[in-house]
């Protein structure tokens, strides 16, 4: 059943790497996400994934800083709750640059504790109408293992 889903991913990766959709029930301003990813596909270790953000309207009082929210069904059984900040920092036209930080917990089927990963996160969004962008990032991950003692 893994290899439908590698299939899709990979798929949706190549075609739209990420695609907004605005909807009346969001706040003015307001994204939500679906898109697909694919990493170590030079090697034999290639990992997908798809996920669903979603990315505020820009807080005005606090600088132009978005709060997201990330959920990340990975290949392999893994989940990734994640919740950041997310800042366009250039804009032109249709086109824009945005950067992000999310920090998140990784739901894996060991039973060693939590993993807490960190990532930053580089993406130029093309906007071809009020509804629908395109959006294409490039990820840069750090990651730490946390053993919660049990009492």
């Amino acid at each position: 059943m893994k290899t439908p889903v590698k299939t899709l991913a990979l798929a949706l990766s190549l075609l739209s790497p990420l695609v907004s959709l605005s909807t009346q029930a969001l706040p003015q301003g307001s994204e939500l996400k679906a898109g697909a990813a694919v990493w170590n596909l030079f090697d034999d270790a290639d990992r997908y994934a798809l996920h669903v953000a979603y990315i505020h309207k820009p807080l005005d009082s606090f600088y132009g800083l978005r709060p997201t929210v990330l959920l990340v069904n990975a290949d392999q059984g893994q989940h990734y709750f994640a919740a950041g900040l997310a800042k366009d920092v250039y804009k032109y036209n249709d086109f824009s640059v945005r950067v992000a930080f999310h920090a998140g917990i990784v739901d894996e089927s060991e039973n060693l504790g939590d993993t807490i990963e960190f990532y930053s996160s580089l993406s130029g969004l093309y906007n071809f109408s009020e509804s629908f962008s395109l959006e294409n990032s490039c990820l840069l991950k750090f990651h730490s293992s946390m053993i919660l003692p049990c009492r």
